[in-house]
């Protein structure tokens, strides 16, 4: 009985000291630095000692890696708080709403951190799990979906919609989408992605949706200069 009075103690000063340091990192970032900083640093901002981050995490990356777990699961939290109601199509959109905001509130931190799953580990990341697990979550039980290419979109849905959030947030990243079309630029990819697999009443109000899109996209486009001059 001891034992097991104490094992969740222990876990709980376990997830203390990891937040502990993954706060510290978010600082830095927040205040300039990239993710570049030095693990040193790390410590000092975290107040720990030295060997406490390489403790805990075992390297820089996996400290950023950790970051965009944490990330993800605040998603997700945020998801279940607003309980959105709807279909498939409606809890997608109210998650790319939800998600995006959450990390455009701290864009200089998110796109360090983001930007950094690019480098090769020896450890491959649960990232790309993660993510497809969130979109997951957000189709729900698949109602909107046409019954006959519901198994498919079990299998394939979750997973497009991962590459479709992380490709834009890619190219935010990059600066080739600025933070006010980035919700319009990952919707529409959603939408695309949902309509092969739609009840028919579906399809039109996702062809509606697209319809609007494209002409917010070609808008912002313009805005950059980046319009068509024909």
């Amino acid at each position: 009985m001891a034992r097991t009075d104490r094992q969740p103690l222990r876990e709980r000063n376990r997830q203390l000291a990891r937040n502990v340091v993954l706060d510290a990192a978010e600082r830095l970032m927040q205040s300039g630095e990239t993710a570049d900083f030095s693990m040193r640093a790390l410590a000092a901002e975290a107040g720990v000692g030295f060997a406490t981050p390489f403790n805990h995490f075992g390297s820089k990356n996996a400290i950023m890696q950790a970051l965009s777990t944490r990330l993800i699961a605040r998603m997700a939290t945020a998801f279940r708080s607003e309980a959105p109601s709807g279909d498939a199509v409606d809890r997608v959109l109210t998650m790319a709403r939800i998600s995006l905001a959450l990390l455009t509130e701290k864009p200089d931190v998110h796109k360090a951190v983001v930007g950094s799953l690019g480098v090769v580990s020896a450890v491959p990341s649960s990232v790309r799990e993660r993510s497809r697990e969130l979109w997951s979550l957000a189709l729900g039980d698949y109602s909107g979906i046409a019954e006959e290419v519901k198994t498919i979109a079990r299998s394939l849905l979750p997973g497009q919609l991962a590459f479709s959030f992380r490709g834009c947030v890619s190219f935010w990243i990059a600066g080739e989408i600025d933070d006010r079309d980035l919700l319009t630029e990952f919707q529409t990819a959603a939408c695309a992605s949902l309509l092969g697999f739609a009840e028919p009443r579906r399809r039109a109000y996702l062809l509606e949706l697209l319809s609007a899109m494209s002409i917010r996209t070609h808008d912002g486009r313009a805005r950059a200069g980046l319009g068509s001059s024909g």
